[in-house]
């Protein structure tokens, strides 16, 4: 009797050290992905103007010959932001590929390619308020059913790779595709630990921690570091 005691309590403490162990291992999964987001936007904080200039390049230089690897990324990117944050294609920009009917004069959902470009083109002409989205986004709640339509358009290392793009504007597109890359990992950590949570393996004062609260992960990091500049009033167009 005092043996089956002894083996089941030896049982339930491997069970519990098991727990443990996935729970330090998930924490530790979340410390790279916040810390490459924290280093996304500090690139991208001195990289503002760049961008501007990027999305309002001329009729040339914005149509690549079709096929052209920097189009094709570009698109991908385009369309993993806007899914993510939701953003608009402007309802004033002539020609746009699937305006619904009376939406002249206001912004409408993307539906095709070049309306996920545009959209997208119309947040980099607004460095201040895409930096504090990127700064806000809490990895946490971005639902399931995004970070599943974003995972496969991130996944294309072809595409999305850690040198996509090439030419003048590189060094102010590849922060957004880091950023991208780190928060898709970041909230498929979070969505694993809700899993665990769910099963009774991971303990659920220290996931309300994680989970809970207002300040982002890689907002809370750059706050320790003491970086200056990132707060809404202090956002202003950068240098190159």
């Amino acid at each position: 009797m005092g043996n089956t005691i002894l083996t089941t309590q030896r049982i339930a403490c491997g069970h519990t050290d098991r727990h443990h162990l996935q729970q330090s291992l998930l924490c530790d999964r979340l410390s790279n992905p916040t810390a490459e987001m924290a280093e996304a936007l500090l690139a991208l904080q001195g990289r503002t103007v760049l961008l501007q200039r990027f999305a309002d390049r001329d009729a040339q230089t914005r149509s690549p010959p079709a096929g052209d690897a920097d189009s094709r990324q570009l698109l991908l990117l385009a369309m993993s932001y806007c899914i993510l944050f939701g953003y608009q294609c402007p309802g004033d920009v002539a020609g746009a590929a699937a305006r619904p009917a009376g939406a002249l004069g206001r912004s409408f959902e993307p539906a095709e390619p070049a309306d996920f470009v545009r959209a997208f083109e119309s947040v980099l002409r607004r460095p201040p308020d895409l930096l504090q989205d990127l700064l806000g986004l809490r990895a946490q709640v971005i639902p399931r059913d995004t970070l599943m339509r974003i995972a496969p358009l991130v996944e294309d290392s072809d595409c999305l790779g850690p040198d996509a793009f090439s030419g003048p504007f590189a060094e102010a597109l590849r922060p957004l595709v880091v950023f991208l890359h780190a928060v898709v990992e970041s909230g498929e950590i979070y969505a694993e630990i809700q899993d665990c949570v769910a099963a009774g393996r991971f303990d659920k004062q220290q996931a309300a921690s994680l989970m809970e609260g207002e300040v982002s992960d890689q907002r809370r990091m750059i706050n320790a570091m003491g970086v200056r500049g990132f707060e809404e009033n202090e956002l202003q167009d950068g240098y190159e």
